[in-house]
């Protein structure tokens, strides 16, 4: 039988369409994925190679994303083990805690002006940024010696925070997995949903992400993430790294992929996204995925597979037929959808979840992705040291959001929302799980809000930790209660208070709201209130509650006519829902 190859396997040269970016300059850069292990020569030799060799490399550590210097000490004895003598590797002394004072110091920044080569260690990007950049946005003396560094023909690398920080926009390191979708892109850089800061500015043709396929071994989903931020971008093109994973970007514009896992070039120039009570709908975003020695032009657009890679043939793929995948959150599920689902797969679709769970009863609700093949549709495989390494393009991405019957979620909001005040409130809310309804999704706008409940919807939007030194002792909330967890992560860090009984079904007071409300707002928004209002009920409330209930007054999160507080009356759900929908942007001020 004559095989029939896929749409567009004989295409040499595969084109994923969108912005072409000019040629980059003088020198190379070097980006790795996150948790770089030593064995992978491939990327090591590579940076001593464009560092001038291991005689001739001068190689400076920029210690500053992370919280200690133990990476840096460790990447320094890898390059000393593979023969880069160790006076031509310095770790540079600028680091979390001094840069504001080392970061413009000629004499801090005197490694980075003799070096060959720039290596960024992982942790948290923006503090990195915050070295690179004067308070005015000027560029620091730090940047402005790694400019030159690229400028004079050296290389600029580095792994996770370091990958990311190389490019002229930058997603932050809080965010993960659904946050994006739910939340929306961020404006700070600490806040749910990820934000976007301003990077290095070295790599422009679009944005590096980090840890595609795991992140600590655990989870992953970053690439839900960027489908999101990506929208609207100029250019709207993400260059996603799994980990152990590197791309060289050479002074002509020409990418390659070095190492065990995969780069997932993601182009949302032609897609559209709606964000609002629902959370985040986005459709006809293109990605493409390249393994190890694939090669990418960025000023064309093109995909190169690698020297050996042929095409997967029709009728000659690995896996008949497909199955949904119910965790996309799950380590390399993304590369599993794609890959298996598809690329050598007889089927054109693949359709995977991702969901988050409620647990005080069990509610849980999430998105529906759908990969698909277009008409331009390609992959490529090699088999080596017992592995599949694949190239596929021309896939596209559609994501929705659904609830736990995967319908629309729409269809099952609450069925007495009409009656709030603020029914989308209370429909956005309830949607991401941030307050449930009863087994008769009844959502009961009207009724005083308990404390357990209050709990849990505190909890469910800051998704903060506890704080260990201040766990409680409950006499009330046995250890295998539901929302014992969220409980003592509220109670430890002062958000509601609770004297040896934590009195769960107890309606919330106004007093009790205040120093939630003051919680929630600082925490998710994070600012500082300071405005505040002048009350005549407040003498005899724990000054800390006083505090708050001056301060939610003053910024208009709650009210006080004719500045009585009436600290005793009930919060009603609807108005808890209320300001948790403006949180998240979705209700304006009343």
């Amino acid at each position: 039988m004559t095989m029939q190859p896929k749409r567009g396997a004989l295409v040499a040269a595969l084109i994923l369409c969108g912005f072409s970016a000019p040629a980059l300059a003088d020198g190379n850069l070097l980006a790795v994925g996150g948790m770089l292990r030593a064995s992978n020569s491939a990327v090591y030799e590579k940076l001593i190679e464009l560092a001038g060799g291991a005689d001739q490399a001068r190689i400076a550590i920029m210690p500053t994303a992370s919280g200690s210097l133990s990476s840096s000490k460790r990447f320094q004895g890898e390059l000393q083990a593979l023969g880069v003598p160790a006076e031509h590797i310095s770790i540079v002394g600028i680091d979390n805690q001094n840069y504001q004072t080392s970061m413009n110091d000629p004499a801090a920044v005197k490694p980075l002006t003799e070096a060959t080569a720039v290596w960024f260690v992982g942790g948290d990007q923006a503090r990195i940024a915050r070295a690179l950049y004067n308070a005015d946005g000027s560029e620091s003396l730090t940047l402005k010696a790694v400019r030159q560094v690229f400028a004079k023909g050296g290389v600029v690398a580095g792994s996770s925070a370091g990958a990311s920080i190389l490019g002229a926009t930058m997603p932050t390191a809080y965010g993960v997995v659904m946050d994006t979708l739910d939340f929306g892109v961020a404006q700070q850089a600490d806040q749910r949903g990820t934000a976007l800061l301003k990077g290095a500015g070295l790599f422009k043709a679009g944005i590096i992400d980090q840890h595609f396929d795991q992140i600590e071994e655990t989870s992953s989903g970053r690439a839900a993430r960027m489908a999101s931020y990506l929208v609207g971008q100029q250019p709207a093109k993400g260059f996603g790294l799994d980990t152990n994973t590197a791309i060289w970007v050479k002074p002509d514009g020409q990418l390659e992929v070095l190492g065990e896992g995969y780069l997932t070039v993601m182009d949302a120039s032609q897609a559209s996204k709606d964000f609002g009570v629902y959370g985040t709908r986005l459709q006809n975003v293109r990605l493409a995925m390249l393994g190890h020695g694939d090669r990418y032009d960025l000023n064309s657009g093109k995909v190169q597979p690698a020297e050996g890679k042929a095409a997967i043939t029709a009728g000659n793929e690995y896996l008949v037929g497909n199955q949904l995948l119910t965790d996309l959150s799950a380590v390399s599920a993304m590369s599993r959808a794609v890959l298996y689902g598809l690329a050598d797969n007889t089927a054109t679709r693949q359709v995977g979840l991702m969901t988050r769970y409620n647990p005080a009863n069990g509610y849980h609700y999430g998105y529906r992705f759908e990969f698909s093949e277009t008409e331009g549709f390609s992959a490529h495989s090699r088999f080596q040291d017992s592995l599949t390494n694949y190239t596929v393009s021309g896939v596209r991405l559609d994501i929705t959001p659904v609830d736990a019957a995967l319908r629309d979620p729409a269809r099952s909001s609450p069925q007495d929302a009409i009656a709030s005040r603020w029914p989308e409130a209370v429909r956005a809310v309830t949607f991401r799980g941030l307050m449930t309804s009863d087994a008769n999704n009844r959502f009961e706008p009207k009724r005083a809000l308990t404390r357990f409940e209050l709990a849990n919807a505190l909890q469910m939007t800051l998704a903060a930790e506890p704080a260990l030194d201040k766990l409680p002792k409950l006499a009330d909330v046995p250890a295998d209660h539901p929302l014992r967890e969220q409980i003592e992560v509220v109670l430890s860090n002062g958000w509601l208070q609770a004297d040896g009984r934590f009195e769960g079904e107890r309606p919330v007071t106004r007093q009790d709201w205040a120093l939630a409300c003051k919680a929630l707002v600082e925490g998710f928004a994070k600012t500082s209130l300071v405005q505040r209002a002048e009350l005549k009920d407040v003498q005899g409330l724990d000054p800390a509650v006083a505090e708050a209930a001056a301060l939610t007054v003053g910024a208009g999160w709650l009210s006080a006519e004719q500045g009585r507080f009436e600290p005793e009356r009930a919060v009603t759900r609807e108005e808890v829902a209320y300001s948790l929908a403006r949180l998240l942007g979705l209700a304006k001020p009343s």
